[in-house]
């Protein structure tokens, strides 16, 4: 299946703007890894790091697939995924891909940046629960919570423990959050 204008405009973006922020990065676009392309292969810190970026759902096993596979070379997987995959007509769509991939990154997702490509938009898909006295008073279905973008040197690169798998995440804002309004009732 042919890519789509926003995947392929988002991997060359993000593919130039690495090479122009540091005349020494190291990046390949479409690069081969096993039997997966990747969308862009770079490094940051000294961590090889194979980019995805996913506009539409993608099926739980080539998640895993295309992260082992990565793992098995070194890589560290980061997927970004963008504001289109994740909303249709102001609805937001089944997400249980998204979910999976913001388990695997330590809780977060990343949406690319459209202002620069370089940096990326640390987010978090959630259901919430509202509490009152450790009862459960309200729950909202699914939002998204995003921050403010960051660079790519600002990631964490570390094994995911349940796979094992190379990941990229970033701190973990939403925790704090959580445990400040436990205090409140």
């Amino acid at each position: 299946m042919p890519e789509s204008f926003i995947h392929s405009d988002a991997k060359i973006d993000l593919y130039w703007s690495l090479l122009q922020d540091d005349d020494e990065v190291y990046a390949e676009v479409e690069k081969g890894i096993g039997r997966t392309r990747t969308d862009v292969l770079t490094e940051v810190d000294g961590n090889l790091v194979a980019i995805e970026i996913q506009s539409t759902r993608i099926p739980l096993k080539s998640i895993l697939r295309r992260m082992s596979e990565h793992t098995e070379i070194g890589a560290h997987t980061l997927w970004l995924v963008t504001p289109e995959a994740l909303l249709y007509d102001a609805k937001v769509r089944n997400l249980n891909w998204v979910r999976f991939i913001q388990q695997l990154q330590g809780g977060m997702i990343f949406l690319p940046s459209t202002v620069k490509p370089e940096q990326i938009i640390p987010a978090r898909i959630d259901n919430t629960l509202l509490f009152q006295r450790d009862k459960i008073v309200v729950g909202k279905r699914k939002f998204l919570e995003k921050r403010e973008p960051i660079n790519l040197t600002a990631l964490r690169f570390e094994k995911e423990s349940y796979f094992g798998l190379n990941t990229a995440t970033w701190n973990e804002w939403w925790i704090e959050r959580d445990l400040e309004l436990s205090t409140l009732v």
